[in-house]
């Protein structure tokens, strides 16, 4: 078993079907060739580097719907892999859905398509956002996206509403609530205390729309400092940590200013999307976010693991140099370097082979100090169901 939850490959019928219909949906603002991979390049600064003036990003549809959307689809598909893997999606027939955000739909319609794998029939989602163009767009991916046999049936409630003046108790509970690459454009004009404050609040407030055993998934880009705000939300709201984490005290990648937290899906492109991303100098290869799940019954991934003091989540590397390799991992005594020689690489190690950023893995032994080296009789496992609450 894989270390790593693990996006499907995206079905390369989601790149037809965004090609057919964006003519249609975006008119005058469709792009392709030249002038589509300029615009990529543009957002992809707003997004990495120019937060500041992410309002802009709503005028560069075309980059959103033919590349973005596509490429960030299955992020959400990870922390979900996690909730599967501790029981904790829904269960039934109907998925009830609260998508914050939602913009395009990209993260619910990546939740569909991991619902669909799952047994679900259909989805009933309300989707808030303030850009009546997005809802529009998001309505026809969902149906032409169910034609296409890609997800289920999705019954879309659209509400045109700004996220920091709605009343989130006014809505309706859900299974899941999702937010997908949005927080970080909450109250992003005040000051940092009161702007974490703000957030706090706002997802305490979601947390408070969940049905009894949802799950609300914050996910956000893995620059280092919205990683960093997102680990200080996670200090504040321990009790209600389902996942990244499995450990019950404060981040210890807080510590250094130079840290974050942040995980990978190992993903490719399909073809047309990776010519995109090449014409614009983006990657093409690997998935990365940060994240949060939240749930108010207190059930944790660390469950998973029977809350082993030997389950740890890698948080850096793997660095290689000359005849080693090291990782970083957290568990719950804190951080862990692991140093493996090459040539003491044995089988009972052999998981730190495909072993990144997310990876679960439990030790064969409690580490005493902040290092260990991995000989050939040191064992690494994969965290799977065994142990499972």
């Amino acid at each position: 078993m894989s270390p790593l939850p693990t996006a499907a490959p995206l079905d390369p019928r989601w790149v037809s079907l965004v090609d057919r219909i964006a003519p249609r949906v975006l008119g005058r603002d469709d792009r392709t060739g030249d002038a589509l991979a300029a615009e990529i390049i543009r957002l992809s600064e707003l997004y990495t580097r120019e937060r500041a003036q992410i309002g802009l990003a709503s005028d560069a549809l075309a980059a959103r719907l033919r590349f973005f959307l596509l490429r960030d689809l299955p992020k959400i598909q990870g922390p979900l892999a996690e909730l599967a893997l501790a029981g904790g999606l829904p269960s039934g027939d109907t998925w009830r859905v609260l998508d914050l955000g939602a913009g395009l739909g990209t993260t619910s319609l990546g939740l569909a398509e991991l619902a669909k794998r799952a047994g679900a029939r259909r989805l009933q989602i309300t989707a808030v956002e303030q850009d009546a163009a997005s809802l529009d767009v998001f309505g026809v991916l969902a149906r032409e996206a169910h034609a296409e046999g890609l997800v289920p049936e999705m019954t879309l409630e659209a509400r045109r509403a700004d996220l920091e003046s709605l009343e989130i108790a006014s809505l309706p509970p859900a299974d899941l609530v999702v937010m997908g690459l949005a927080l970080n454009e909450l109250y992003a004009d005040r000051e940092e205390a009161d702007r974490l404050d703000a957030r706090e609040a706002a997802l305490r407030s979601m947390v408070d729309r969940l049905r009894p055993g949802g799950s609300l998934v914050v996910i956000e880009p893995a620059t280092r400092a919205l990683s960093r705000e997102l680990q200080t939300l996670r200090d504040r709201l321990a009790s209600q940590v389902f996942a990244p984490c499995l450990r019950d005290g404060p981040c210890p990648l807080l510590e250094r200013e130079r840290d974050w937290c942040h995980d990978q899906l190992p993903f490719d492109l399909p073809e047309g999307l990776d010519a995109r991303a090449e014409s614009a100098g983006l990657r093409r290869q690997r998935l990365t976010y940060a994240y949060l799940t939240l749930r108010a019954d207190g059930r944790r991934l660390w469950d998973v693991a029977d809350r082993s003091p030997r389950a740890h989540r890698v948080v850096g590397g793997p660095v290689r140099s000359k005849g080693k390799t090291e990782w970083d991992l957290c568990g719950q005594a804190g951080l862990v370097r692991l140093r493996r020689i090459d040539r003491e690489r044995s089988d009972a190690s052999a998981a730190l082979d495909g072993a990144e950023r997310g990876a679960l893995l439990t030790l064969d032994r409690e580490v005493k100090g902040a290092a260990l080296r991995v000989r050939p009789d040191v064992e690494v496992r994969p965290v799977d169901r065994e142990g499972a609450s």
